[in-house]
């Protein structure tokens, strides 16, 4: 009698529990109802605290409500490899943009969203779709380039290959988060026109056309308001006239109030809701605003199944034949041939006995650039390793570093260390207060934005490293102390470095002469304020001369291959580079291998462009190979050795001089502020409206064979030509179509990219191509009306190699 009392007791309370609804069925558990209806079920049982608890994440996760069984939503940076310990490492977003390939696109999408599963992750934070604006752009590398119809076409593509696994993508940083410097505060002052017609159209692309899922708010000011809190971009274009009805979240940090933000359509704040909690989101803030914030959250968990038995992870994945394959098609089509005199290349295996590998970039394989999207790859190659590997004993390879890049510190071994290491971490930056005592055996710390241990601050500490070194030998020492953020070296309790600022990875040197066997005292102290954290400490020993190294390799080789560049220390989120200069004299190291020998071939690791000027015309051979991911090495050997005909274009402008550059004269003109006066005329827009002569013009690369362009025909809006492999090798050719207003009645460009298509020939093979037109590819966007508009008249049709060598092209009038 008593169970059967305390049965109906807690049957009530169970009732009660409920709403009083008896025999109630969980709708949104329901797989047969529509996402919005299961998204309205939940939502309707939420309380007003457990709705606003979802505001804001919890690092990488959005908060799981367990007493309605709503699971974390995990999401992982970034967007050319899955950031969530060793993954594989893809080539860069300008590689991929550089191959001008959307099938490429979809696979490479594809890919990622698979070791995204296989990390247990459900959103990958990517693509970046930013234009590149100014060349020196800190993270141009991860993004498609200049041109919006080019940067649109490869993320539609590369979205739909990550939402088909049921993975969300992250169209990012929306918008004109076109610098790095300043970039936490900077206002963007920009004209509705360029706006739309330049920085938007990627996202837009993205919205409406492959249905992305979540977008991410830039940290930047536009036209007065934060990104986060911008009422323009989020409510009234994203979400009112693109019809999004994705998520929004912020960047990691980027809100900076709760009611804007609330009202202004931003849905999560990450990492944590520092604006957005129980405690900000007062009574009197509408509960309807806070649902339509869940409702997005909850719509896109839906989407991808996170209620419906979501996919076990794969871990195979990580090391799968498909994924390397991709990295390596990927790195080899995105290779671009910038100069080929005398036919220097491919390199001919019958005449060549012996070859100089010489320059910082050959022995490491540079997979991407800095920041949050670095990728620890599971596996790399070099391009001297390739080379080694794909040539064996036929052809002798000597190989010399030449000059080191700043952040290739190589580490002083654990046995030239007297003793033990001692490390003290402070848990602020002023090295005070009770330290938290390790014990190493060498200074070599790359804890890039992770803590340096369990327990400890990833940002804003100190270390003192105390040390005693034994010197091997007798001689002239040179002591490297790469480092991010400061760093100061005492050597023999004398201040020796002092090098106590925030900056990114840059390497400071002392010379000293040691005494063989005899000890010397260091103490090295380092502080991390904010972002990547890295310290190390190198030597150069006596009679380790890697310039004169380098210039026997030339002198004993018939051809020099020179690997030189920047690195993830160079270029990397954060900061911009200062200048387009090869760092760390590699200009004085091409310049002086060309005087020893006379068949040089420049291959350049980069993100973007570098000045040529002192060399360009003593070389024969010039290769863009960006930042290429794990198999860069076995890419840039196949097309150096013609076991792949090169066949990238260039996605940006290559300038002469950065004076050349539209935005010029207003980048860091003034303080928190960068004025987009040049408006609509970015990249080759600027540089045909001025008649300046680039180094290299955007959609640029030779290829090893010639393709011959004949038949161009324009029968309404259909157009369609023929292409020809006129040469002796297999290869690819990007057809690029331009189109010219002639008689607008506002200012546009001497030419647009409108179409693209890669074919494939044999020698001796043609085919057609056809392209389509429409009103819309010819629209211009009009803000007096507040919507693009169509003009009927003239326009020009341009089939292109480049945007500088047109080789058809036919008047219309629509």
């Amino acid at each position: 009698m008593k169970n059967t009392f305390l049965i109906i007791i807690a049957f009530f309370i169970s009732v009660l529990l409920s709403g009083g609804k008896i025999n109630e069925q969980l709708l949104y558990k329901d797989a047969s109802l529509t996402i919005d209806e299961r998204v309205e079920d939940l939502l309707g049982r939420m309380t007003r605290e457990e709705k606003i608890s979802m505001l804001g994440g919890t690092g990488f996760e959005t908060k799981a409500i367990e007493r309605l069984g709503i699971p974390p939503m995990n999401m992982t940076d970034g967007p050319v490899g899955v950031r969530w310990g060793n993954s594989s490492s893809f080539p860069s977003g300008i590689s991929l943009a550089a191959a001008w390939d959307t099938t490429l696109a979809e696979r490479y999408g594809s890919a990622l969203a698979k070791e995204t599963k296989g990390k247990g992750r459900h959103v990958i934070l990517g693509p970046c779709v930013n234009i590149a604006r100014i060349p020196q752009g800190g993270r141009n590398f991860e993004s498609f380039g200049e041109d919006p119809y080019l940067t649109s076409r490869i993320a539609v593509n590369y979205i739909k290959g990550v939402q088909k696994e049921n993975v969300a993508a992250t169209i990012k940083h929306y918008a004109c988060n076109n610098q790095e410097f300043q970039r936490d505060f900077v206002d963007v002052k920009i004209d509705e026109r360029a706006l739309n017609e330049i920085y938007l159209p990627s996202f837009k692309a993205a919205v409406k056309e492959a249905g992305v899922l979540a977008v991410m708010s830039a940290y930047n000011k536009m036209n007065g308001f934060y990104c986060s809190e911008n009422e323009y971009l989020l409510e009234k274009k994203l979400k009112e006239e693109w019809e999004f009805k994705g998520l929004v979240m912020s960047d990691w940090g980027a809100v900076h109030s709760t009611l804007p933000t609330v009202q202004n359509g931003l849905d999560l704040e990450m990492p944590t809701g520092v604006y957005l909690n129980d405690s900000t989101i007062t009574p009197d803030i509408d509960e309807s605003l806070i649902d339509e914030k869940v409702r997005r959250i909850l719509r896109v968990m839906f989407t991808i199944g996170l209620f419906d038995n979501y996919e076990k992870p794969d871990t195979a994945i990580f090391t799968s034949k498909e994924h390397k394959d991709l990295a390596y098609d990927v790195a080899r089509q995105s290779i671009v041939l910038l100069k080929n005199e005398n036919n220097i290349l491919p390199i001919n295996k019958e005449k060549i006995k012996s070859i100089a590998v010489i320059g910082p970039n050959a022995e490491i394989p540079r997979t991407g650039g800095g920041g949050s999207s670095y990728v620890d790859p599971i596996y790399s190659v070099s391009p001297l390793e390739a080379l080694k590997n794909k040539l064996g004993e036929k052809i002798e390879i000597n190989f010399a570093e030449g000059v080191a890049l700043g952040g290739d510190t190589k580490p002083i071994e654990a046995e030239f260390f007297a003793r033990v290491i001692k490390a003290e971490y402070f848990g602020n930056k002023e090295l005070k207060g009770k330290p938290a005592e390790k014990i190493y055996s060498q200074i070599n710390f790359d804890w890039g934005g992770e803590a340096p241990f369990d327990g400890f601050p990833e940002d804003n500490f100190s270390v003192r490293f105390t040390a005693d070194v034994k010197a091997p030998e007798t001689g002239d020492f040179e002591f490297n102390i790469t480092s991010d953020d400061g760093v100061k070296l005492y050597f023999e309790d004398k201040l020796v470095i002092s090098d106590w600022n925030d900056h990114a990875a840059f390497t400071n040197t002392y010379k000293t002469r040691l005494e063989k066997d005899k000890v010397y005292k260091i103490i090295l102290e380092y502080y991390e304020n904010g972002g990547s954290a890295a310290v190390k400490l190198g030597w150069r020993m006596p009679g380790e001369d890697p310039f004169e190294n380098a210039t026997d390799a030339a002198k004993k080789s018939d051809i020099v291959l020179l690997f030189v560049g920047t690195s993830n220390n160079y270029e990397s989120e954060g900061f911009d580079r200062n200048d387009l200069i090869l760092p760390a004299n590699q200009d004085e190291l091409i310049e002086e291998m060309t005087k020893l020998n006379e068949n040089v071939v420049v291959v350049i690791n980069s993100g973007s462009p570098v000045l040529m000027d002192k060399w360009i015309n003593k070389v024969d051979g010039i290769l863009e190979i960006w930042f290429g991911g794990e198999e860069i090495g076995n890419a840039v050997a196949d097309v150096l050795l013609g076991n792949y005909n090169p066949s990238g274009k260039l996605p940006v402008t290559f300038p002469k001089s950065w004076e050349d550059c539209p935005a010029y004269k207003t980048y860091k003109a003034k303080d928190g502020v960068t004025y987009y006066s040049e408006g609509i005329f970015v990249g080759y827009r600027h540089f045909d409206k001025y008649n300046v002569q680039p180094l290299f013009p955007f959609g640029y690369g030779l290829s090893y064979t010639t393709f011959e362009y004949s038949n161009l025909q324009v029968i309404g809006k259909e157009i369609s030509l023929e292409l020809k492999n006129s040469g002796n090798f297999t290869g690819s050719e990007v057809v690029q179509l331009y189109i010219k207003d002639a008689e607008a009645s506002v200012e546009k460009p001497e030419k647009e990219l409108k179409g693209f298509k890669k074919i494939m020939l044999k020698p001796g093979e043609t085919k057609k191509i056809n392209f389509t037109l429409d009103h819309k590819s010819l629209s211009f966007f009009d803000p007096s009306a507040n919507a693009w508009k169509f003009e009927p008249g003239k326009y020009v049709i341009m089939i292109g190699s480049s945007s500088r060598d047109i080789k058809l092209q036919h008047d219309i009038q629509l």
